[in-house]
């Protein structure tokens, strides 16, 4: 034996790598000791047996097929699992070349770890693409200076379009929404030539004829010429905009169905305080004035209990809005607790108030606080048997500037120090009896937080079960400018007034024009829109009173087409009645032609500022009397 078989023999024996000669009829004929190292198998237990022996079942046909095809001369590289003789399967991959006699010479190598590297990778392949199609994420760039778009194939997948369809801007731009366009173009034009990232979100065109809303994110890299390619990634976010899109109708539905529930339960309301405020002129006996007096202090409760419902609906939706004015808080927090006393003294309860540390003028809302006040008073008069309740308010001034501060303390059955947690809650109160024992909806103390909350400020409590309680609220107040006294209205304050009132609703309009009627003024009456608009051409009026939600044209569009007249009826005073009273709703009232705005339940004092301001009452009758 030569020197160069001895090296082959050597290197036979002492490779790492399995090494066979495999006979005609595919049996080992020779293996080298790494098979026994490697896989246990004995040279006695290998040799003339059939390789197919030790294969996975899996892998013993297609490895047969790749022998055979050895032997007719084609050059063959097969992976393939051989059992092992504790009965485990590693890959390996053998590289063979056929001898003499239809014998072939075997190396394989064990490629087990390669390969759980490969399946591992092709499955996180295979993953980040599910991912990617199902997020609708796709990759592209775009290079100006070769004015070539390059998609993803998710990104293709998720538009439909080929890359052909989409590679110049000319193919790309069309697919683009026409309002969104411009703005992209702006985005991009501004990155590619300064170099910044950015994002976007555009509508697209799919193959199919949908639009689908994209988002893109994209980072700007440095080229030789100075501009810059942008590489982005744009997901398909059509659920997540459409979902918006239904949060918004829906947002927009109830914003509708809280203006329609609002006047639908004021309109009737509003036609009960009325009718008391009138039957307040007439003669009665003074058992038939206690009553009334009875009767409008139910009134204005249920009206306090329907404004938590509504209002509470309000701010939940986003609606409620704040509209400060200049406000002497001694004052209304005196008027607050003339509105309780008789329920208060009804109950044997003394009502104090001590507003001497309020003096001045602030600027607050006088509505929203008059309501969170009559929360905290109400509920303090409601849960004391037996006892007082004490009003204190007072001006403070802290480093966030001058604030009002009110507290209603009373002597009546306290809150635990468990039941104060969720006092603030909607629908909660200190225990699952309070409900029947003293009624409510369980809304206030929630609203009088939330609206202290919008004004800048908190409420909170202090109490003891069994021994009263004190509840605070505390509000940003700016000092203001006093405000004139209101004039106050007496019978002839309106001579020589015409006014045309115009409301779809019989009561109301009864009420409108016995009150101003009984004021002196002369008053002429529009079921409806159309008619009001009819009688303004062809009347002489000094003042309009115009109801907003009507049957036909409303409120709005009958002042539109009055401000279109010929003649001097285009140039009347209008003052909107409403229960539709939110700053953005006032000002389309103004935008229409209007020229005031007075709320439902009307209050009469209100109304008469109004129509003093535009019409000049009061002073014009004065005139005329000299």
């Amino acid at each position: 034996m030569n020197h160069e078989e001895d090296s082959v023999r050597w290197l036979f024996e002492n490779s790492r790598e399995l090494m066979a000669v495999i006979g005609p009829d595919n049996d080992f004929k020779v293996i080298n000791p790494a098979w026994t190292r490697a896989t246990g198998w004995s040279k006695a237990e290998l040799i003339d047996r059939p390789f197919v022996e030790i294969l996975h079942p899996d892998d013993a046909d297609i490895t047969v097929q790749a022998a055979d095809r050895l032997r007719a001369g084609l050059d063959i590289e097969h992976s393939a699992r051989i059992r092992h003789k504790d009965g485990s399967c590693r890959w390996y991959r053998g590289y063979s070349k056929p001898l003499e006699n239809g014998q072939l010479i075997a190396v394989l190598r064990d490629v087990t770890a390669e390969r759980e590297r490969d399946i591992e990778l092709e499955e996180a392949r295979l993953n980040s693409r599910l991912l990617a199609e199902a997020a609708g994420i796709g990759t592209w760039s775009f290079d100006p200076e070769a004015g070539r778009h390059i998609w993803s194939s998710d990104f293709r997948a998720m538009s439909g379009w080929s890359q052909e369809d989409l590679e110049t801007s000319e193919q790309f731009h069309p697919k683009i929404h026409p309002d969104d366009l411009d703005g992209m173009l702006r985005i991009t034009g501004k990155d590619i030539k300064y170099g910044v990232d950015g994002s976007f979100q555009h509508r697209m065109i799919t193959k199919n004829g949908q639009w689908i809303h994209v988002r893109a994110t994209f980072r700007a890299l440095p080229l030789p010429s100075g501009l810059h390619m942008l590489k982005g990634i744009s997901q398909n976010v059509t659920p997540l905009a459409e979902a918006l899109e239904a949060a918004e109708a829906a947002s927009e539905a109830k914003a509708s169905f809280l203006a329609n529930i609002s006047h639908e339960i004021r309109t009737p309301l509003n036609g009960v305080m009325g009718v008391l405020h009138l039957l307040n002129e007439e003669p009665l006996t003074r058992a038939g004035r206690g009553m009334l007096r009875e009767a409008v202090g139910c009134g204005a409760m249920l009206a306090e209990l329907l404004n938590d419902v509504l209002d509470f609906s309000k701010i939940e939706a986003g609606k409620l809005e704040m509209n400060p004015e200049p406000v002497n808080p001694g004052h209304l927090v005196e008027g607050v607790a003339s509105l309780i006393r008789s329920q208060a003294e009804a109950k044997g309860l003394k009502l104090n108030v001590e507003r001497s540390g309020a003096k001045g003028w602030v600027a607050i809302d006088p509505v929203r606080m008059r309501q969170a006040l009559f929360n905290l008073v109400g509920n303090a008069v409601k849960f004391t048997l037996h006892g007082e309740v004490s009003i204190f308010a007072t001006l403070i001034d802290n480093p966030e500037g001058q604030r009002l501060r009110v507290e209603v303390s009373d002597t009546g059955v306290g809150i635990s120090k468990e039941a104060q947690s969720s006092l603030f809650q909607r629908f909660s109160q200190a225990d699952g009896s309070t409900t029947r024992r003293f009624g409510g909806t369980g809304l206030g103390l929630a609203i009088t937080q939330r609206l202290a909350e919008m004004m800048g400020g908190k409420v909170g409590v202090r109490s003891t079960l069994g021994q009263g309680s004190t509840f605070w609220i505390e509000v940003a107040a700016p000092a203001t400018e006093a405000v004139q006294p209101q004039v106050v209205a007496e019978a002839g304050y309106l001579d020589g007034i015409s006014i045309l009132v115009v409301e779809d609703n019989a009561v109301n309009r009864m009420i409108a024009s016995k009150m101003l009627e009984n004021l002196g003024a002369t008053v002429a009456t529009a079921e409806d829109g159309e008619h009001g608009v009819e009688a303004a051409a062809h009347g002489a009026f000094d003042l309009i009173l115009m109801d907003i939600q009507m049957p036909g044209i409303d409120g709005v569009e009958a002042t539109r087409r009055i401000r279109a007249l010929d003649g001097p009826a285009k140039d009347l005073p209008i003052i909107a009645l409403t229960a539709n009273v939110m700053a953005h709703q006032r000002q389309d009232y103004l935008n229409a032609g209007m020229n005031g705005v007075v709320g439902k339940p009307i209050n009469p004092n209100a109304l008469l500022a109004e129509i003093t301001r535009l019409a000049g009452a009061g002073g014009a009758s004065s005139e005329k009397a000299a």
